[in-house]
């Protein structure tokens, strides 16, 4: 397959003395305009024991201003036909909105003054701490969603800045009061690590001089410097045995499945071989998970493998789900397939199938003006660079047999000391994992 490298169209990027980061992007076609601002609030920033905060604050933000309230902030992004964007990552909390080309200035100074002078009214955060909580226990009738926050709080550990789910915690959120939320903006909204990204017509020149004349304009809005302590993060290890936790979740008919193992961060060199060795596993439509739990015996129309990789660090997780009668098949099984995919890596046409999936859906994730700005965005904050993105088409097509079979067996979620988490009704689920490995019971509320 002969595939072309991604040609990033013309774009400029300054940093600032205040250490803000300026991206302008130059997408012509349609006459839409995209600003993006994207901040060290992430949830790995989260102070001990508020777990949560960082996505309580940012969405926050649209709940009113020092110059309006929530309703006439509504009203102000309503009138350019458009919707703010918010979004809470584990290192990053990001604002954005796409308007019409002409109304760029009007989107600049809304989303400045939303990120930079929220109000956090005594009442807007009662509601929000009510809406949360709310939504955090309705989280526990979806025992998917039960699984994902228990991969991430039992995969990275307590202690761990990674090590809680971005939401929180129903318990550290019914602490929240307006202080922590003035806090945590006062302390972490910073120029320092920050990036304003623009996507429009205009030339990059015009985009950055826009970004500028704005900026000028918004700067005693931002907090004063702060200075934090560096997190800690330090190197996840597998225990030296497997071992396995079911949460406990009354008359489930069904169990959810996760096996989880430490994996790599995104800054790492070998990206490419990690997430081919990936796909042909359980990364793609078709893969050697899929036919031997999907097609061969029907235990589930679910199951994946996916690297969550974020900027420190990141794991291998196995993700399913079955009949409760069905459990400890599907777990022999995928446990065999995975250790016999370590051993001996990818045949050849599966290696093909995922080096040609993987180069071909790239170019589609960096389409739209919101794609490109957090693609590139996120590129410049983690380190890689935009030859990360040029590249990364030769460099998932170049990736050899050798270096997939190395990645199979570095990232494989059954290596020794990998943790199996099971969501189902606990009696049964023990029954089914009898003699399989160490495990324990958790109540649900445990990961509400």
């Amino acid at each position: 397959m002969i595939a072309h490298d991604v040609e990033l169209p013309p774009l400029q990027i300054e940093k600032l003395p205040s250490g803000l980061t300026l991206l302008a992007v130059q997408k012509r076609g349609l006459p839409l305009f995209h600003v993006r601002l994207s901040l060290p609030a992430g949830a790995c920033e989260d102070p001990r024991g508020k777990a949560g905060l960082a996505h309580f604050t940012v969405e926050l933000l649209r709940r009113g201003t020092r110059r309006r309230p929530a309703q006439d902030v509504d009203e102000m992004i309503e009138s350019m036909g458009a919707q703010l964007f918010t979004d809470v990552s584990m290192e990053e909390g990001a604002l954005a909105l796409t308007v019409p080309a002409e109304l760029s200035e009007r989107a600049v100074d809304a989303l400045l003054e939303v990120a930079l002078e929220p109000a956090f009214e005594e009442s807007e955060v009662a509601a929000a701490r009510r809406r949360t909580i709310a939504a955090l226990h309705s989280d526990l009738d979806e025992p998917s969603n039960v699984a994902g926050r228990a991969v991430v709080s039992l995969g990275y550990g307590p202690g761990h800045p990674y090590g809680h789910p971005a939401q929180g915690f129903r318990r550290d959120v019914d602490t929240f009061q307006r202080e922590d939320a003035l806090s945590f903006h006062a302390t972490r909204c910073q120029q320092q690590g920050g990036l304003l990204a623009a996507v429009g017509q205009s030339t990059p020149q015009e985009l950055i001089e826009l970004l500028k004349r704005k900026l000028a304009q918004w700067e005693s809005s931002w907090p004063g410097r702060s200075q934090r302590s560096p997190l800690q993060f330090t190197a996840l290890a597998p225990s030296l045995a497997t071992r396995a936790v079911i949460i406990h979740k009354p008359d489930a008919t069904q169990a959810q499945v996760r096996i989880v193992a430490p994996g790599l961060p995104r800054s790492t060199p070998r990206h490419a071989e990690a997430v081919v060795a990936n796909t042909a596993l359980g990364g793609g439509f078709t893969s050697l998970l899929v036919d031997a739990i999907r097609v061969d015996r029907g235990l589930s129309y679910s199951v994946s493998t996916r690297l969550h990789m974020n900027r420190r660090a990141g794991l291998s997780v196995f993700s399913s789900f079955t009949k409760n009668d069905t459990l400890r098949e599907l777990v022999d099984v995928a446990l065999e397939t995975m250790r016999a995919y370590a051993a001996s890596g990818p045949t050849e046409d599966a290696l093909e199938k995922a080096r040609r999936y993987l180069a071909g859906l790239f170019p589609l994730g960096l389409e739209s003006h919101e794609a490109l700005a957090e693609q590139i965005a996120d590129a410049l904050l983690d380190g890689l660079g935009l030859e990360h993105l040029k590249t990364y088409r030769s460099r998932v097509l170049a990736v050899t047999a050798e270096q997939a079979l190395e990645m199979a067996a570095e990232l494989s979620p059954a290596r020794d000391g990998a943790l199996l988490i099971v969501v189902g009704e606990a009696e049964a689920a023990r029954r089914e994992l009898n003699g399989l490995c160490p495990l324990e019971v958790r109540q649900l509320e445990e990961f509400a």
